[in-house]
Protein backbone atom coordinates (compact mmCIF):
# COMPACT_ATOMS: atom_id res chain seq x y z
CA UNK A 1 0.00 0.00 0.00
CA UNK A 2 2.52 2.51 1.24
CA UNK A 3 4.91 1.68 -1.95
CA UNK A 4 2.40 2.79 -4.26
CA UNK A 5 1.82 5.93 -2.30
CA UNK A 6 5.43 7.14 -2.11
CA UNK A 7 5.42 6.35 -5.97
CA UNK A 8 3.18 8.81 -6.34
CA UNK A 9 4.34 11.55 -4.11
CA UNK A 10 7.53 11.04 -5.83
CA UNK A 11 5.68 12.92 -8.99
CA UNK A 12 4.61 15.54 -6.79
CA UNK A 13 7.71 17.20 -6.71
CA UNK A 14 11.09 17.32 -8.35
CA UNK A 15 12.83 15.74 -5.69
CA UNK A 16 12.05 15.14 -2.10
CA UNK A 17 14.04 15.85 0.73
CA UNK A 18 11.62 14.51 3.29
CA UNK A 19 8.83 12.12 3.51
CA UNK A 20 6.43 11.16 6.55
CA UNK A 21 3.17 8.57 6.55
CA UNK A 22 1.40 8.59 9.32
CA UNK A 23 -2.01 6.05 10.09
CA UNK A 24 -5.19 7.54 11.20
CA UNK A 25 -4.00 8.38 14.59
CA UNK A 26 -1.71 10.29 13.64
CA UNK A 27 1.24 7.86 14.35
CA UNK A 28 4.21 8.00 12.27
CA UNK A 29 4.46 4.79 10.15
CA UNK A 30 7.25 5.72 7.81
CA UNK A 31 9.86 9.10 7.93
CA UNK A 32 13.03 9.49 5.97
CA UNK A 33 14.92 13.18 5.00
CA UNK A 34 17.50 13.53 3.31
CA UNK A 35 20.98 14.64 5.08
CA UNK A 36 22.80 17.42 3.11
CA UNK A 37 25.72 17.06 5.08
CA UNK A 38 26.53 13.58 3.87
CA UNK A 39 24.16 13.45 0.99
CA UNK A 40 22.27 10.19 1.94
CA UNK A 41 18.72 9.32 3.14
CA UNK A 42 18.52 9.04 6.64
CA UNK A 43 15.49 7.61 9.07
CA UNK A 44 14.75 10.28 11.44
CA UNK A 45 13.93 7.52 14.27
CA UNK A 46 9.99 9.02 14.35
CA UNK A 47 8.95 5.93 13.52
CA UNK A 48 5.74 5.03 16.25
CA UNK A 49 5.43 8.76 17.74
CA UNK A 50 2.45 11.28 17.58
CA UNK A 51 3.11 13.73 14.80
CA UNK A 52 2.04 15.97 17.41
CA UNK A 53 4.72 14.45 19.74
CA UNK A 54 7.22 15.71 17.09
CA UNK A 55 6.46 18.64 16.85
CA UNK A 56 4.99 20.16 19.67
CA UNK A 57 3.21 23.36 18.43
CA UNK A 58 0.94 21.53 15.88
CA UNK A 59 -2.42 20.40 17.27
CA UNK A 60 -5.13 18.27 15.72
CA UNK A 61 -6.24 21.50 13.77
CA UNK A 62 -3.11 22.47 12.61
CA UNK A 63 -1.37 19.49 11.77
CA UNK A 64 -1.33 18.71 8.25
CA UNK A 65 -1.88 15.19 8.48
CA UNK A 66 -4.76 15.89 10.93
CA UNK A 67 -6.64 18.28 8.59
CA UNK A 68 -6.34 16.35 5.36
CA UNK A 69 -7.29 13.02 7.23
CA UNK A 70 -10.50 15.14 8.60
CA UNK A 71 -11.34 16.75 4.95
CA UNK A 72 -10.01 13.89 2.84
CA UNK A 73 -8.89 16.68 0.58
CA UNK A 74 -5.05 17.08 -0.11
CA UNK A 75 -3.02 20.53 0.90
CA UNK A 76 -0.55 21.28 -1.88
CA UNK A 77 2.56 23.83 -1.35
CA UNK A 78 2.12 24.76 2.47
CA UNK A 79 4.58 26.61 3.74
CA UNK A 80 5.41 25.75 6.92
CA UNK A 81 8.14 26.58 9.87
CA UNK A 82 8.61 23.81 12.74
CA UNK A 83 10.52 23.08 15.75
CA UNK A 84 11.04 19.10 16.13
CA UNK A 85 11.71 18.05 19.91
CA UNK A 86 15.32 17.83 19.66
CA UNK A 87 14.78 21.59 19.22
CA UNK A 88 15.40 22.06 15.30
CA UNK A 89 13.78 24.29 13.47
CA UNK A 90 12.89 23.64 9.72
CA UNK A 91 11.24 25.58 7.30
CA UNK A 92 9.82 23.71 4.15
CA UNK A 93 7.21 23.46 1.10
CA UNK A 94 5.43 20.49 1.60
CA UNK A 95 2.05 18.46 0.07
CA UNK A 96 -0.09 16.15 1.56
CA UNK A 97 -2.80 13.78 0.84
CA UNK A 98 -4.91 11.27 2.63
CA UNK A 99 -4.32 7.49 2.10
CA UNK A 100 -7.86 5.51 1.20
CA UNK A 101 -8.32 2.22 1.25
CA UNK A 102 -11.84 0.26 0.47
CA UNK A 103 -13.24 4.04 0.68
CA UNK A 104 -12.03 4.77 3.62
CA UNK A 105 -9.34 7.41 5.07
CA UNK A 106 -6.39 5.50 6.75
CA UNK A 107 -4.19 7.77 7.04
CA UNK A 108 -1.93 10.38 5.20
CA UNK A 109 1.39 11.15 3.21
CA UNK A 110 3.73 14.21 3.20
CA UNK A 111 6.20 15.23 0.91
CA UNK A 112 8.23 18.36 1.86
CA UNK A 113 10.88 20.04 0.05
CA UNK A 114 13.49 21.99 2.45
CA UNK A 115 14.60 25.33 2.54
CA UNK A 116 16.14 26.04 5.65
CA UNK A 117 17.35 24.20 9.07
CA UNK A 118 17.95 25.97 11.94
CA UNK A 119 18.20 29.41 9.83
CA UNK A 120 20.22 27.46 7.32
CA UNK A 121 19.13 28.48 3.68
CA UNK A 122 19.48 25.26 1.50
CA UNK A 123 17.43 26.20 -1.45
CA UNK A 124 15.08 29.11 -2.81
CA UNK A 125 12.29 29.46 -1.78
CA UNK A 126 9.63 28.06 -4.51
CA UNK A 127 7.05 25.64 -4.27
CA UNK A 128 6.93 22.67 -6.92
CA UNK A 129 3.83 20.86 -7.89
CA UNK A 130 6.27 20.10 -10.69
CA UNK A 131 5.66 23.84 -10.82
CA UNK A 132 9.26 24.08 -11.81
CA UNK A 133 11.03 27.16 -13.46
CA UNK A 134 12.57 26.72 -17.02
CA UNK A 135 15.86 26.55 -15.88
CA UNK A 136 14.75 22.76 -14.32
CA UNK A 137 13.01 22.01 -17.47
CA UNK A 138 13.28 19.65 -20.10
CA UNK A 139 14.60 21.50 -23.14
CA UNK A 140 14.59 20.46 -27.40
CA UNK A 141 18.41 19.13 -26.79
CA UNK A 142 17.02 16.42 -23.92
CA UNK A 143 15.43 14.99 -26.27
CA UNK A 144 18.55 12.15 -27.40
CA UNK A 145 17.66 10.65 -31.71
CA UNK A 146 19.17 10.19 -34.69
CA UNK A 147 15.85 9.14 -36.04
CA UNK A 148 14.16 10.86 -39.12
CA UNK A 149 10.83 10.68 -38.15
CA UNK A 150 12.00 12.45 -34.65
CA UNK A 151 14.18 15.33 -35.66
CA UNK A 152 10.92 16.26 -37.91
CA UNK A 153 8.92 15.73 -34.56
CA UNK A 154 11.33 18.40 -32.97
CA UNK A 155 10.75 20.70 -35.41
CA UNK A 156 6.87 20.49 -34.80
CA UNK A 157 7.56 20.40 -31.18
CA UNK A 158 9.69 23.80 -32.08
CA UNK A 159 6.78 25.52 -33.81
CA UNK A 160 4.18 24.21 -31.27
CA UNK A 161 6.09 26.41 -28.71
CA UNK A 162 5.60 29.37 -30.55
CA UNK A 163 2.03 29.89 -30.17
CA UNK A 164 -0.34 29.17 -27.77
CA UNK A 165 -2.72 27.05 -29.08
CA UNK A 166 -3.75 23.81 -26.95
CA UNK A 167 -0.94 20.57 -27.21
CA UNK A 168 -2.27 16.76 -26.89
CA UNK A 169 0.14 14.50 -27.08
CA UNK A 170 -0.52 11.06 -27.82
CA UNK A 171 2.32 7.98 -27.10
CA UNK A 172 2.62 4.77 -25.19
CA UNK A 173 4.15 4.30 -21.88
CA UNK A 174 7.49 5.60 -21.56
CA UNK A 175 7.45 7.32 -24.48
CA UNK A 176 8.74 10.47 -22.65
CA UNK A 177 5.29 12.38 -22.66
CA UNK A 178 6.34 15.05 -20.28
CA UNK A 179 9.78 15.57 -21.37
CA UNK A 180 8.06 16.90 -24.81
CA UNK A 181 5.28 18.83 -22.93
CA UNK A 182 8.19 20.39 -20.62
CA UNK A 183 10.10 21.50 -23.65
CA UNK A 184 7.19 23.54 -25.48
CA UNK A 185 6.84 25.48 -22.15
CA UNK A 186 10.75 25.76 -22.14
CA UNK A 187 10.68 27.08 -25.87
CA UNK A 188 7.54 29.28 -25.04
CA UNK A 189 7.10 32.71 -24.33
CA UNK A 190 5.86 31.62 -21.23
CA UNK A 191 9.66 30.43 -20.36
CA UNK A 192 10.00 31.07 -16.74
CA UNK A 193 6.41 31.03 -15.54
CA UNK A 194 5.54 28.06 -13.94
CA UNK A 195 5.26 24.22 -15.50
CA UNK A 196 2.88 22.12 -13.46
CA UNK A 197 2.46 18.44 -14.21
CA UNK A 198 -0.58 16.41 -12.79
CA UNK A 199 -1.28 12.79 -13.36
CA UNK A 200 -5.22 12.54 -13.98
CA UNK A 201 -4.90 8.81 -12.84
CA UNK A 202 -2.91 9.61 -9.67
CA UNK A 203 -5.79 11.10 -7.59
CA UNK A 204 -9.38 9.69 -6.90
CA UNK A 205 -11.47 11.24 -9.02
CA UNK A 206 -13.59 12.74 -5.47
CA UNK A 207 -10.24 14.91 -4.93
CA UNK A 208 -9.24 15.90 -8.63
CA UNK A 209 -11.63 18.54 -8.81
CA UNK A 210 -10.83 20.36 -5.92
CA UNK A 211 -6.72 19.98 -6.78
CA UNK A 212 -7.72 21.33 -10.27
CA UNK A 213 -10.13 24.42 -9.03
CA UNK A 214 -9.03 25.19 -5.61
CA UNK A 215 -11.87 25.60 -2.28
CA UNK A 216 -12.80 28.13 -0.13
CA UNK A 217 -12.77 27.76 3.62
CA UNK A 218 -15.85 27.31 4.88
CA UNK A 219 -17.87 25.76 1.78
CA UNK A 220 -17.88 22.75 3.85
CA UNK A 221 -17.13 21.16 7.15
CA UNK A 222 -13.09 21.39 7.93
CA UNK A 223 -12.66 23.00 4.15
CA UNK A 224 -9.67 25.33 3.90
CA UNK A 225 -9.24 28.18 1.35
CA UNK A 226 -6.46 26.41 -0.88
CA UNK A 227 -5.26 27.27 -4.45
CA UNK A 228 -6.52 24.83 -7.66
CA UNK A 229 -3.72 23.68 -10.13
CA UNK A 230 -4.98 26.53 -12.61
CA UNK A 231 -4.23 28.78 -10.32
CA UNK A 232 -0.81 27.92 -8.81
CA UNK A 233 -0.13 27.73 -13.35
CA UNK A 234 -1.35 31.55 -13.84
CA UNK A 235 0.63 33.05 -17.27
CA UNK A 236 2.36 29.34 -17.57
CA UNK A 237 1.73 25.62 -18.40
CA UNK A 238 -0.42 23.19 -16.77
CA UNK A 239 0.04 19.30 -17.80
CA UNK A 240 -2.41 17.13 -17.91
CA UNK A 241 -1.46 13.36 -18.10
CA UNK A 242 -3.28 10.28 -19.18
CA UNK A 243 -6.24 12.55 -19.35
CA UNK A 244 -8.51 9.87 -20.33
CA UNK A 245 -8.34 8.84 -16.75
CA UNK A 246 -10.52 11.90 -15.83
CA UNK A 247 -14.07 11.64 -14.87
CA UNK A 248 -16.46 12.35 -18.04
CA UNK A 249 -18.06 15.01 -15.78
CA UNK A 250 -14.57 16.54 -14.81
CA UNK A 251 -13.89 16.82 -18.21
CA UNK A 252 -16.64 19.03 -19.01
CA UNK A 253 -15.87 21.46 -16.48
CA UNK A 254 -12.09 21.41 -18.03
CA UNK A 255 -13.65 22.06 -21.37
CA UNK A 256 -15.72 25.13 -19.77
CA UNK A 257 -12.64 26.58 -18.34
CA UNK A 258 -10.30 26.74 -21.51
CA UNK A 259 -13.09 27.83 -23.37
CA UNK A 260 -14.10 30.68 -21.18
CA UNK A 261 -10.87 31.60 -18.91
CA UNK A 262 -12.60 31.14 -15.83
CA UNK A 263 -13.86 28.61 -13.01
CA UNK A 264 -14.81 28.88 -9.58
CA UNK A 265 -13.02 27.28 -6.42
CA UNK A 266 -15.66 24.39 -5.05
CA UNK A 267 -17.91 26.43 -2.51
CA UNK A 268 -16.88 30.08 -4.54
CA UNK A 269 -19.78 31.75 -6.17
CA UNK A 270 -16.80 34.22 -7.41
CA UNK A 271 -15.13 33.83 -10.75
CA UNK A 272 -11.40 33.77 -11.73
CA UNK A 273 -9.68 34.34 -14.97
CA UNK A 274 -7.54 32.42 -15.68
CA UNK A 275 -4.51 32.59 -18.27
CA UNK A 276 -2.96 29.08 -18.50
CA UNK A 277 -1.88 27.47 -21.38
CA UNK A 278 -3.07 23.23 -21.29
CA UNK A 279 -1.05 20.56 -22.82
CA UNK A 280 -2.32 17.08 -22.45
CA UNK A 281 -1.12 13.61 -23.40
CA UNK A 282 -2.95 10.34 -23.45
CA UNK A 283 -1.18 6.92 -24.01
CA UNK A 284 -4.33 5.76 -26.19
CA UNK A 285 -5.53 6.61 -29.70
CA UNK A 286 -8.02 9.46 -28.90
CA UNK A 287 -10.69 7.94 -30.97
CA UNK A 288 -10.66 4.73 -29.68
CA UNK A 289 -11.25 6.86 -25.81
CA UNK A 290 -14.12 8.50 -28.02
CA UNK A 291 -15.84 5.25 -29.02
CA UNK A 292 -15.56 3.95 -25.65
CA UNK A 293 -16.78 6.74 -24.49
CA UNK A 294 -14.15 7.37 -21.83
CA UNK A 295 -12.96 11.48 -23.74
CA UNK A 296 -15.07 13.65 -24.69
CA UNK A 297 -15.15 14.39 -28.33
CA UNK A 298 -15.86 18.07 -27.48
CA UNK A 299 -12.76 18.06 -25.17
CA UNK A 300 -10.70 16.37 -27.76
CA UNK A 301 -11.38 18.74 -30.21
CA UNK A 302 -10.47 21.62 -28.13
CA UNK A 303 -7.15 20.32 -26.37
CA UNK A 304 -6.28 18.59 -29.87
CA UNK A 305 -5.67 21.85 -31.81
CA UNK A 306 -2.16 20.24 -32.14
CA UNK A 307 -1.59 16.90 -32.23
CA UNK A 308 1.84 14.76 -31.17
CA UNK A 309 2.51 11.57 -32.05
CA UNK A 310 5.22 9.73 -30.22
CA UNK A 311 6.41 6.54 -32.27
CA UNK A 312 7.26 3.55 -29.84
CA UNK A 313 10.84 2.71 -29.31
CA UNK A 314 10.66 -0.41 -31.62
CA UNK A 315 9.94 2.03 -34.19
CA UNK A 316 12.79 4.04 -34.09
CA UNK A 317 15.16 0.78 -33.42
CA UNK A 318 17.79 3.24 -34.84
CA UNK A 319 17.90 5.55 -31.43
CA UNK A 320 18.51 2.23 -29.12
CA UNK A 321 22.16 2.04 -29.53
CA UNK A 322 22.46 6.19 -28.94
CA UNK A 323 19.87 6.03 -26.06
CA UNK A 324 21.74 2.96 -24.54
CA UNK A 325 25.29 5.08 -24.61
CA UNK A 326 23.30 8.45 -23.28
CA UNK A 327 22.18 6.78 -20.05
CA UNK A 328 25.28 4.50 -19.52
CA UNK A 329 26.85 8.04 -19.21
CA UNK A 330 24.21 9.06 -16.86
CA UNK A 331 24.79 6.47 -14.33
CA UNK A 332 28.11 6.70 -15.07
CA UNK A 333 28.28 9.86 -13.81
CA UNK A 334 25.55 9.27 -10.68
CA UNK A 335 27.29 6.34 -9.22
CA UNK A 336 30.68 7.94 -9.85
CA UNK A 337 31.41 4.20 -12.54
CA UNK A 338 33.47 3.95 -15.71
CA UNK A 339 30.99 1.18 -17.38
CA UNK A 340 32.59 1.31 -21.46
CA UNK A 341 29.29 0.28 -22.61
CA UNK A 342 27.48 -2.87 -24.04
CA UNK A 343 28.96 -6.31 -25.86
CA UNK A 344 27.92 -6.86 -28.96
CA UNK A 345 25.47 -9.66 -27.85
CA UNK A 346 23.42 -7.43 -25.84
CA UNK A 347 23.91 -4.52 -28.53
CA UNK A 348 21.97 -7.44 -30.66
CA UNK A 349 19.35 -8.62 -27.94
CA UNK A 350 18.47 -4.71 -27.47
CA UNK A 351 17.73 -3.90 -31.10
CA UNK A 352 15.81 -7.29 -31.81
CA UNK A 353 13.88 -6.47 -28.44
CA UNK A 354 10.38 -4.69 -28.74
CA UNK A 355 10.61 -2.62 -25.57
CA UNK A 356 7.02 -2.51 -24.36
CA UNK A 357 7.68 0.26 -21.64
CA UNK A 358 9.63 2.24 -24.38
CA UNK A 359 12.30 4.48 -23.51
CA UNK A 360 12.03 3.74 -19.78
CA UNK A 361 11.94 0.19 -19.84
CA UNK A 362 15.60 0.77 -21.68
CA UNK A 363 16.45 2.97 -18.90
CA UNK A 364 15.54 0.78 -16.11
CA UNK A 365 17.32 -1.93 -17.88
CA UNK A 366 20.49 -0.17 -18.01
CA UNK A 367 20.05 0.60 -14.04
CA UNK A 368 19.60 -2.70 -13.20
CA UNK A 369 22.66 -3.86 -15.01
CA UNK A 370 24.62 -1.17 -13.00
CA UNK A 371 23.25 -2.95 -9.49
CA UNK A 372 24.76 -6.74 -11.47
CA UNK A 373 28.05 -5.32 -13.53
CA UNK A 374 30.80 -6.95 -12.44
CA UNK A 375 32.96 -5.98 -15.03
CA UNK A 376 33.88 -2.51 -17.11
CA UNK A 377 31.49 -4.07 -20.14
CA UNK A 378 27.66 -4.58 -19.81
CA UNK A 379 27.02 -8.50 -20.41
CA UNK A 380 24.04 -10.54 -20.89
CA UNK A 381 24.60 -12.10 -17.65
CA UNK A 382 23.97 -8.63 -16.69
CA UNK A 383 20.39 -7.63 -18.20
CA UNK A 384 16.56 -8.61 -17.10
CA UNK A 385 15.94 -11.97 -18.07
CA UNK A 386 12.27 -10.79 -19.69
CA UNK A 387 14.72 -9.05 -21.99
CA UNK A 388 16.73 -11.78 -22.79
CA UNK A 389 13.92 -14.35 -23.74
CA UNK A 390 11.13 -12.31 -24.32
CA UNK A 391 10.28 -12.34 -28.45
CA UNK A 392 7.66 -12.23 -30.72
CA UNK A 393 7.60 -15.62 -32.75
CA UNK A 394 8.01 -17.20 -29.03
CA UNK A 395 5.20 -15.27 -27.81
CA UNK A 396 2.97 -16.37 -30.84
CA UNK A 397 4.02 -20.07 -30.63
CA UNK A 398 3.29 -19.86 -26.53
CA UNK A 399 -0.23 -18.23 -27.86
CA UNK A 400 -0.96 -21.21 -30.24
CA UNK A 401 0.37 -24.01 -27.85
CA UNK A 402 -2.08 -26.36 -26.33
CA UNK A 403 -1.46 -25.20 -23.08
CA UNK A 404 -2.93 -21.69 -23.88
CA UNK A 405 -5.57 -22.75 -25.62
CA UNK A 406 -6.58 -24.97 -23.22
CA UNK A 407 -6.31 -27.80 -25.27
CA UNK A 408 -4.34 -30.53 -24.56
CA UNK A 409 -4.72 -32.95 -27.13
CA UNK A 410 -0.64 -32.87 -28.11
CA UNK A 411 1.83 -34.96 -25.92
CA UNK A 412 3.66 -33.19 -23.16
CA UNK A 413 7.15 -33.84 -24.77
CA UNK A 414 5.89 -32.18 -27.65
CA UNK A 415 4.98 -28.86 -25.99
CA UNK A 416 8.27 -29.23 -24.14
CA UNK A 417 10.14 -29.57 -27.25
CA UNK A 418 8.34 -26.56 -29.59
CA UNK A 419 9.00 -24.65 -26.25
CA UNK A 420 12.45 -25.39 -26.09
CA UNK A 421 12.85 -25.15 -30.18
CA UNK A 422 11.64 -21.47 -29.87
CA UNK A 423 13.96 -20.68 -27.10
CA UNK A 424 17.28 -22.48 -29.64
CA UNK A 425 16.40 -20.00 -32.63
CA UNK A 426 16.07 -16.84 -30.66
CA UNK A 427 19.33 -17.70 -29.07
CA UNK A 428 21.34 -18.19 -32.48
CA UNK A 429 19.21 -15.32 -33.92
CA UNK A 430 20.74 -13.36 -31.03
CA UNK A 431 23.85 -14.69 -30.72
CA UNK A 432 24.94 -14.98 -34.27
CA UNK A 433 26.89 -18.45 -33.64
CA UNK A 434 26.63 -21.77 -31.69
CA UNK A 435 29.49 -20.38 -29.56
CA UNK A 436 26.76 -17.33 -28.45
CA UNK A 437 23.90 -19.16 -28.86
CA UNK A 438 25.39 -21.50 -26.12
CA UNK A 439 26.47 -19.04 -23.58
CA UNK A 440 22.76 -17.43 -23.76
CA UNK A 441 21.21 -20.14 -22.60
CA UNK A 442 23.87 -21.26 -19.97
CA UNK A 443 24.62 -24.53 -21.62
CA UNK A 444 28.04 -26.31 -23.25
CA UNK A 445 28.58 -25.88 -27.03
CA UNK A 446 28.11 -29.61 -27.45
CA UNK A 447 24.92 -29.95 -25.46
CA UNK A 448 23.83 -26.96 -28.03
CA UNK A 449 25.18 -28.66 -31.42
CA UNK A 450 22.70 -32.12 -30.37
CA UNK A 451 19.84 -30.37 -30.08
CA UNK A 452 20.10 -27.93 -33.11
CA UNK A 453 20.79 -31.46 -35.07
CA UNK A 454 17.79 -32.98 -33.43
CA UNK A 455 15.35 -30.23 -34.46
CA UNK A 456 16.99 -29.81 -37.87
CA UNK A 457 17.79 -26.32 -37.15
CA UNK A 458 19.42 -24.32 -39.93
CA UNK A 459 22.17 -22.26 -38.85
Amino acid sequence: MFVKDIEFMTNIYDKLDALLITNRAGIVEYSARFDFQDNSIKNEGYTGKSVLEIYPSLSEETSSHFRVMKTGLPIVDERQTLTDLNGRAFTFFSSTYPIEYNNEIIGAIEGSMLLEIDGILLKKQNPTQKTLLSNHLYCLDDIITNNSKMKLLKDKIKKAAENDSSVMIIGETGTGKELIAQSIHTHSKRNGKPFISQNCSAIPVNLLESLLFGTVKGSYTGAEDHKGLFEIAEHGTLFLDELNSMDISLQSKILKVIEEKKFRRIGSNKEKTVDVRVISAMNQEPMDLINRKELRSDLFYRLGVIQIHIPPLRNRRDDIPLLTKYFINQFNQSSNRKIMGVSDIVEKTFMSYDWPGNIRELRNAIEYAFNFISGMTITLNDIPELILYSNEHITKEADDSPLHSGHFDVPLAKMVEEYEKGLIKKALDVGGNVTNAARILDTSRQALQYKIMKYHLNI
